[in-house]
């Protein structure tokens, strides 16, 4: 009996260990326990391929620091990089599809009117890609997207502010707008600029000219220079890369200056060492890319971004703006610098209103 008892005993044990599982045997279930850890989720990946290159110190160096302020602060939960197309146009539709058909970003960001017609495609063909498109008017009712939001930099409002500043530093009461190639977005930064200036000096004569490039720092100079010869003392360089040779034309000329654009390149010339560059670069019309990028961020992070819609972000808001560096202290009085203050907050309030090529 005794036997028989231990014998039942050691069954019963057995049948014990079987059912708690102490060993995961093949084709079994692993027991999740309550204290187990969850498993990170995955990361929000985003690309932000830009047509050109960095650099240029000014609108694809904002927003490629607008990539790198989404990592300090979202890491734990965003990758975010920025991929160079180059200036090579050629290869700028196959880049930007191989971005969408590798299926490995949760969001794309592409800009600029050079990209807009690929990108209206592409979207279509790839409805469940996530797509920020900035810097030119997307038309949702011709191209109506749920995947897709556009962001809008009012430039003609930072421009406004800047022409003023133009007309003011300007001892001839000539001054010019040097864009990069005529489009929507550049003629909009021209609108503004001259209004801006003509409202400080209805006699102020306000140029246009074009470069016809946004990657050619020497055309920038050749007709920066052509500018200065022929009177004009203050040049709104507005053409990326080739802007830069703005800068380089006024070092031979006394008493002109440089108006930057996109980002504070007048800063960026001190923080290079290049003091005399520096002090002919009165104030940059700030197009804050990088701010812009990482509000949107935020707002997706919440939960509370809107997508089939345009975003428009101005001086309200901080999105544009000038600069203001010692160059510009050494150019304009305070009183005329709290001048200036007062002109931003009428276009904020909307008591100013800014002309549009939009």
């Amino acid at each position: 009996m005794k036997k028989f008892l231990s014998i039942l005993l050691v069954l019963l044990l057995a049948v014990g260990l079987v059912a708690c599982g102490g060993k995961k045997e093949e084709g079994g279930e692993t027991p999740v326990t309550p204290d187990q850890p969850e498993q990170p989720a995955e990361k929000i990946k985003v690309a932000y391929c830009i047509n050109g290159t960095t650099g240029d110190k000014s609108f694809f160096d904002s927003g490629t620091e607008g990539m790198q302020w989404i990592n300090r602060d979202f890491g734990d939960k965003v990758e975010a990089t920025t991929i160079e197309f180059t200036y090579d146009d050629t290869t700028w539709r196959s880049q930007l599809e191989n971005a969408f058909m590798s299926e490995e970003y949760d969001i794309i960001i592409v800009g600029t009117y050079d990209m807009l017609g690929m990108t209206v495609e592409l979207t279509e063909e790839y409805p469940d890609q996530k797509v920020w498109f900035y810097d030119e008017q997307w038309d949702f009712d011709a191209n109506p997207r749920d995947n897709v939001i556009s962001l809008l930099f009012k430039q003609n409002e930072g421009s406004y502010v800047v022409g003023y500043m133009a007309a003011m530093a300007s001892q001839n009461k000539h001054v010019e707008f040097l864009g990069g190639m005529s489009n929507t977005v550049l003629l909009d930064f021209y609108e503004g600029f001259k209004q801006g200036a003509e409202a400080y000096d209805p006699e102020c004569k306000v140029e246009l000219d074009w470069m016809n490039s946004f990657s050619d720092p020497s055309t920038g100079k050749d007709r920066a220079e052509a500018a200065y010869s022929q009177g004009v003392d203050v040049v709104f360089a507005c053409g990326g890369s080739a802007g830069l040779g703005a800068f380089e034309a006024a070092l031979e000329y006394d008493n002109v200056y440089v108006v930057g654009v996109d980002g504070d390149q007048g800063a960026m010339w001190e923080a290079q060492g290049d003091t005399e560059k520096a002090a002919k670069t009165i104030t940059s019309m700030t197009k804050n890319v990088n701010q812009g990028f990482y509000d949107t961020m935020k707002a997706e992070l919440d939960g509370t971004l809107k997508y089939g819609q345009n975003y428009r972000l101005g001086v309200n808001g901080g999105y544009v703006g000038a600069a203001v560096t010692s160059a510009t202290h050494a150019v304009f009085t305070d009183e005329q610098l709290a001048e200036v203050e007062k002109i931003k907050a009428g276009i904020a309030d909307g008591s100013i209103t800014v002309n549009s090529a939009f």
